[in-house]
């Protein structure tokens, strides 16, 4: 499929309208929820950029991105990415994301950000083991508490992810998406979360004097906000007191492992 999609970067009304409608579909959603054509198209003449995924002329998903000032360093903030559930999982979000990747270099940014829910296994995996990102802020009920009968209970948590462009690992994978997975063991006191086989998280404990700490999160999140919203809720709090007490202490997460039906994040002592 890779072969027959174009990547191209939109500047046009009439793409933005396509954008528009592409976003629509994905998250079915209301308008007043998107990314309006006219912001867009502001993005674009004022130092951000759209990114378009097109298959026999039809745009199957995009990214967007503004610039952004964090203290002194700017860096692009990657603000929306999607791609059309039918195309899911054929590699499109990697073709779009190193697309974004390579503007961003060509045009002065070394760094690009953006939020993910930590609780969402694919969107880890994907940051993490496709593109090389590094976890170094948690912020909580960043959107306000989520109201839809899904998540309704549910603080809107997110992991920034931090693309530094040029750090060698980030390079390999843009050149070889095939990446090699964390073959590291970790004994149980290495987990600040982990399932205790009773439904119980471990909770952290402080002061961290190791060099490397496990975050574990649920396998099947959504799964488990259908079927068992109050541990889901357990498993978030539990999530967001380790993470926030590992990265006061220090720690920053580079890695996310997916093992026998089991995902965590690998904290590990600030390298830089």
């Amino acid at each position: 499929m890779s072969n027959t999609i174009s990547l191209r970067i939109l500047h046009s009304m009439e793409d933005f309208d396509k954008v528009l409608a592409l976003q629509i579909s994905i998250w079915q959603m209301e308008t007043s929820g998107t990314t309006s054509p006219s912001i867009m198209n502001a993005f674009s003449h004022n130092g951000g950029v759209v990114v378009g995924a097109e298959l026999d002329g039809r745009m199957i998903g995009f990214c967007l991105g503004f610039p952004a000032k964090n203290g002194d360093a700017i860096s692009l903030w990657s603000h929306m990415a999607g791609v059309e559930p039918a195309y899911q999982g054929h590699g499109v979000g990697y073709m779009l994301k190193q697309a974004q990747r390579r503007w961003a270099l060509e045009n002065g940014y070394n760094v690009i950000r953006w939020t993910f829910d930590p609780l969402q296994r694919g969107n880890a995996n994907f940051n993490f083991n496709r593109l090389g990102v590094r976890v170094e802020r948690y912020e909580v009920n960043l959107y306000g508490e989520m109201t839809d009968s899904i998540n309704v209970g549910l603080a809107s948590d997110r992991c920034e992810a931090y693309w530094d462009l040029n750090q060698p690992h980030v390079q390999a994978l843009a050149e070889n998406p095939e990446f090699t997975p964390l073959d590291t063991e970790f004994d149980a006191e290495a987990f600040l979360v982990g399932e205790n086989g009773d439904d119980s998280q471990h909770v952290p404990q402080a002061p961290l004097t190791r060099d490397t700490y496990c975050i574990e999160i649920p396998y099947q999140i959504a799964k488990l906000k259908q079927t068992n919203k109050p541990l889901a809720i357990s498993w978030q709090l539990a999530v967001r007191e380790a993470m926030l007490h590992a990265l006061k202490e220090g720690y920053i997460a580079y890695h996310f492992v997916v093992r026998d039906g089991r995902g965590w994040y690998v904290f590990q002592r600030d390298r830089t």
